[in-house]
């Protein structure tokens, strides 16, 4: 019993312990830093927000660092 629970820790401390390193890229716009960059976010950037509608697919009003990868991707193709 005692050696399946120190197991289990163990595993569990390796598990979190990865997720932890994993590291989240933040977009220097996103002033929330919630992963999305709103319209007025994206005002601080004045070619940015002119493009604003043309790089949100999805049309929720915020832009996804997916939808500024997807615009990436076009340009360099």
């Amino acid at each position: 019993m005692k050696k399946s629970l120190l197991v289990s820790i163990v595993t569990f401390i390796s598990l979190n312990s990865f997720a932890v390193t994993e590291e989240i890229t933040v977009h220097p716009l996103d002033i929330d830093k919630d992963g999305l960059i709103s319209i007025d976010e994206a005002k601080a950037d004045n070619t940015l927000s002119a493009i604003f509608s043309e790089l949100d697919i999805n049309q929720d009003g915020f832009l996804s660092n997916w939808e500024l990868e997807v615009k990436t991707e076009d340009e360099t193709n």
